[in-house]
């Protein structure tokens, strides 16, 4: 990853960390399962100090019976965080899982990932990502 850039009419490094820990606070708050593509991005969360449930997506099985599983344990309206990478391939998977999670009269929750994507899409692509991503802001502050 390239150094991250201070822009002129952005947050700043450190309000940009600041935004950053709010909104791993929010996740962690909603005590709802997260569903992420994968290990590393399981890993990048760990790393975090996110200790909520992570679902991988990748695992083998289907979206589909991922989402099924999902709604026999949270019930009508159970809220799950879709966290997806921002690239073209997550953006079809959130969609597939929003899709998929209202058919079973769940309600998926995106705000998470277009909040860390609105923060951090110029500087990194993916989930894994983030404690790079976090460290710079660190260093750089």
């Amino acid at each position: 990853m390239s150094e991250i850039m201070v822009r002129k009419g952005h947050q700043s490094n450190q309000e940009r960390l600041e935004s950053f820990d709010r909104i791993l606070e929010s996740m962690k708050e909603l005590n709802s399962p997260i569903v992420v593509e994968g290990k590393r991005d399981v890993s990048a969360l760990r790393n975090l100090g996110y200790k909520g449930e992570l679902i991988e997506l990748n695992d083998g099985k289907s979206i589909l019976f991922t989402v099924e599983m999902l709604a026999k344990k949270l019930g009508r309206q159970g809220i799950f965080v879709i966290l997806m990478d921002w690239d073209r391939t997550g953006e079809k998977l959130a969609k597939k899982l929003q899709k998929y999670g209202e058919s079973c009269d769940l309600v998926p929750n995106l705000r998470i990932r277009r909040n860390l994507s609105s923060l951090c899409s110029k500087d990194i692509a993916c989930i894994e990502e983030l404690p790079t991503f976090v460290n710079m802001l660190k260093i750089s502050s």
